[in-house]
C-alpha cells in the first residue's frame, strides 16, 4: 500500500522537529553572539547617530538606509530569541524536561 499524503506530511513534520532540535546548539550560539560585544548595542548605537543624518525618507537616502539596517539588526536578534524558545520547547517536550 502506498504512503498517503497525510502520512508523508506527518513524517515531514516529525523530521522538521528533529532537525530543529539538532540545530538548537547552533541557534543558542547565534543568540549568544548577537547578545555580546558590539552587536548587542548596535541598533541602539546606530539609532543615537540618526540625528546626524538629514531625515530624508526617500528610498535609498542614508537616513532611510540607516533605519532599514537598524530594523534588520533588531529583527534578526528577535528572530533568534524566538526560535531558541520555540526549539527549546520542542526539545523539552521530547525529553520531558523543562529548562
Amino acid at each position: 500500500m502506498a504512503t498517503t499524503p497525510d502520512e508523508l506530511l506527518a513524517q515531514r513534520a516529525e523530521l522538521d522537529k528533529q532537525i530543529a532540535v539538532a540545530n538548537l546548539p547552533g541557534l543558542k550560539a547565534f543568540k549568544a553572539a548577537l547578545a555580546s560585544g558590539k552587536v548587542a548595542t548596535l541598533a541602539e548605537d546606530l539609532t543615537a547617530l540618526l540625528p546626524q543624518l538629514a531625515s530624508d525618507n526617500t528610498q535609498g537616502a542614508p537616513f532611510q538606509q540607516a533605519n532599514a539596517l537598524i530594523s534588520v539588526v533588531r529583527g534578526v536578534t528577535d528572530m533568534f530569541d524566538r526560535e531558541v524558545e520555540r526549539v527549546q520547547a520542542l526539545a523539552d517536550a521530547q525529553t520531558g524536561t523543562g529548562e
